[in-house]
């Protein structure tokens, strides 16, 4: 494509440089071909730009004004206020998603009962059950499990190995990935003289439209009320959700998170990677909780915090630099205590 062509896919951008350079991909700045797109949107990454054969950059207005007259010159610039975002809509263009062909593997096991749409693509040793509905252009690869009277809304993906119990219910364009758990019994038992008793779980694991469940995370169903994942919230590979909880829309949750059962997350929470929550508590909307936070009690909204227990960002990182001086005021303190004695 050429440069005038590249930046309609992406119009409030403004073309610099040459209209008509040929581009051919696009690539990472470190190994990038001089006729492939990269991009660039925080100076720390500028050595990088300065060092790639990449031609072809996108790039936002506070990066492109702080070069040089000579560097505009010899390249190729999209200038964009979210550079990110114009990769991403460019690396979709040019790498459309792959179209299934309908229809139902010869090794595919289907009830009579269940209902498939005629537009659906269900791959080999797919099992539907009783009752369960999948949806227009629902996509199941192998080996994925759809329980009883459950349900997987239109233009979803189910990847290998996929298991959805019984009565789940996951909205429109859900993308759940390989071995993923939907719906499964949530932790509950409780001392009975000699033994544990199995607390029933007859609840369901609801997911709105467009969520997105990584690799070999799982998502426990209710107790007696719902587990509930609110529209457009991401949760990344090997993620616990517990039995009642409730997320809220756009959450962000990373790799390793635990949240235990009965947890309530508000809008637009992010979890950093191998957070974990007490039961029956409370998060608030716009709250962002840092890697490896042991979260106890309620966070309000809009918070910023980190550790365990969690404090507010600026007081932990304050805490950590002082941390990082403890050993040399332990020395001056014993110094101290050998000059008095």
């Amino acid at each position: 494509m050429k440069a005038s062509e590249v930046v309609s896919i992406f119009p409030d951008a403004n073309l610099v440089g040459d209209k008509n350079f040929v581009i051919k991909g696009v690539g990472a700045a470190a190994t990038a071909a001089s006729d492939s797109v990269c991009f660039i949107e925080a100076e720390k990454y500028l050595e990088g730009f300065k060092k790639s054969a990449s031609r072809a950059w996108i790039i936002s207005p506070k990066i492109f004004e702080s070069l040089d007259q000579k560097t505009k010159d010899e390249r190729v610039f999209f200038v964009t206020e979210k550079p990110y975002n114009s990769f991403v809509k460019l690396v979709n263009h040019l790498f459309p998603a792959k179209k299934i062909t309908p229809g139902i593997h010869s090794s595919a096991v289907i009830s009579p009962s269940a209902h498939v749409d005629p537009t659906a693509h269900i791959g080999p040793h797919v099992i539907v059950d009783a009752g369960a509905h999948i949806g227009p252009r629902v996509v199941m690869h192998a080996g994925a499990w759809v329980g009883e009277s459950a349900k997987v809304g239109e233009d979803s993906i189910l990847y290998g190995g996929v298991k959805i119990y019984h009565e789940s219910i996951l909205g429109k364009r859900n993308i759940i990935h390989a071995g993923a758990v939907i719906g499964s019994d949530g932790f509950g038992f409780i001392p009975d003289k000699t033994s544990l008793l199995k607390i029933p779980q007859i609840g369901r694991a609801i997911l709105h439209d467009d969520v997105e469940v990584g690799a070999n995370s799982t998502i426990d169903r209710g107790t007696i009320e719902d587990t509930v994942i609110g529209r457009g919230t991401k949760i990344d590979n090997l993620v616990q959700i517990g039995h009642n909880s409730k997320l809220g829309e756009n959450c962000i949750l990373c790799a390793f998170v635990g949240v235990s059962g009965n947890t309530t997350i508000g809008n637009n929470v992010l979890l950093a990677g191998q957070v974990g929550t007490k039961g029956h508590m409370k998060i608030g909307d716009n709250t962002q909780i840092g890697a490896q936070s042991g979260v106890s009690k309620d966070i309000p909204a809009n918070s910023k915090v980190k550790g365990y227990p969690p404090q507010p960002l600026p007081e932990y990182l304050r805490l950590q630099a002082l941390i990082q001086k403890l050993p040399e005021i332990y020395r001056r303190l014993v110094k101290l205590e050998e000059e008095k004695s």
